[in-house]
This record gives structure tokens, sequence and C-alpha cells, in this order.
């Protein structure tokens, strides 16, 4: 008998525990492409992450930008100050696969050397919403970088940051019932209990159309009909 409950005492924490990491310890795949090359969108990192509550995730690009490719894009953000950009990040969560993406200037990457963090917003059912980047640079300015770090390759250094949203406050929708049914008791109390005649209940509606009456009365031509 002893050992049947320590079985079923097992069994039932194995249970909860996988319950738990399913709902709050999920793993998400995530790929993160961007548009440096050529235009086109290439991946650059790839990685696995957890929805925790620790966020903060320092990633390993596989990607090097090379001096001549720094100075091609530099040399385009010049001539075409619509230049932008673009991260796609593709993620997968169980059976649910989606994307997010957002777009800056490209002349503020070039200005942080391709070292940025990136955040994704999660919400409180673990899917991810959205993402954006923030720079140190809110303007451009190309000026700035030297012939010298034209030169160089840059590695990326990006991180990852997950915000999670909580659930926020929801309507009381049990009291605002109750208060329509309140008021509406209340005014069907208020006819009820009314007994004064006709004319006083409504002399504010018979008043207008009186005096409008007397009015046309009193601006009728006598010869009208004769005539």
């Amino acid at each position: 008998m002893g050992k049947i409950k320590v079985a079923l005492i097992f069994i039932l924490q194995f249970k909860f525990t996988s319950t738990f990491d399913d709902t709050s310890d999920t793993v998400v795949s995530l790929n993160i492409e961007d548009n440096v090359i050529a235009g086109k969108f290439l991946s650059f990192s790839k990685v696995n992450i957890r929805l925790s509550r620790q966020s903060n995730i320092d990633l390993s690009p596989s990607r090097i930008i090379s001096s001549q490719q720094h100075e091609r894009l530099v040399e385009e953000s010049r001539l075409n100050q619509h230049s932008y950009y673009t991260l796609k990040i593709h993620f997968k969560r169980r059976s649910t696969q989606d994307y997010v993406m957002t777009s800056i200037p490209m002349c503020l990457i070039l200005q942080a050397q391709f070292q940025y963090p990136i955040n994704l917003f999660v919400n409180e059912n673990g899917y991810i919403v959205s993402v954006n980047i923030l720079t140190n640079n809110s303007q451009c300015n190309l000026s700035n970088i030297t012939i010298s770090e034209r030169q160089n390759d840059f590695v990326y250094k990006v991180s990852l940051r997950l915000h999670f949203n909580e659930l926020g406050p929801q309507p009381d929708i049990q009291h605002f019932l109750e208060k329509l049914k309140r008021e509406r008791e209340e005014k069907v109390n208020t006819q009820e209990n009314d007994n004064r005649p006709f004319i006083l209940k409504y002399w504010k509606y018979i008043l207008p159309v009186v005096v409008i009456f007397v009015l046309q009365s009193a601006f009728t031509d006598p010869g009208a009909g004769g005539g």
C-alpha cells in the first residue's frame, strides 16, 4: 500500500512539472533575418529561447560585414535618405509559426556599427506580438563615420530582450450590469408612483403645440376664405 502511495505522488509531481513547463516555460525557436546583404532577407542568427523571466540574451550572429560592404552601405545611405534597415524575426512555438518585423533608417545601424538590442514583446499567452530596435543615435549623421572605421570589418553584436505584457485590468462587467438594472428599476418605480394628471405630466410637450396653433390663428388672413 505504501509503495502505491509513493508511486501516485511521483506521478502527480511529474504531471504537475510537465504542465508547468508546457505553459510557462515553453521553448520558442527564432530565426532572425535582415536586409543588409543586397537588400535581401538573409538569416544571421538562430536561437531557441524559453519564455521565462530571465529575458536578456546575447546572440551569436554568424555574420561579418566586410569593409567593402560597409562602404557600399554608407554610400547608398548618402544617396538615398529613405534607405531602411529591416529586421524580420520568424518564430515557432509548438504548432504556431509566424513572424514580426520592424524598420529603422539604415544610417542609424551604420552609426551603431551593427551593435544594437532587439526588443521582443510577448503577450500573456506566450505569443510574440511585436519587435523594435533601439540605437544610441536618433538622428543620421554619416559624416561622423571616419575613414579608418570604413576600412574595418564589423561583427554583429546583438542582444535580445524579452518583454512580457502582463494581463491588464479587466472591465467589471457584473458591476456595470447591476448598475443598469438599478437605474431601470428606479425609472419604473418613478413612473408607477407618478399620479399627476395627464396635462401636468406632459405639459412640456403640449405647450409648444398650443403656442404654434395660437400663432397660426393670429396671423391667418380673415379674408382669405372669401377671396
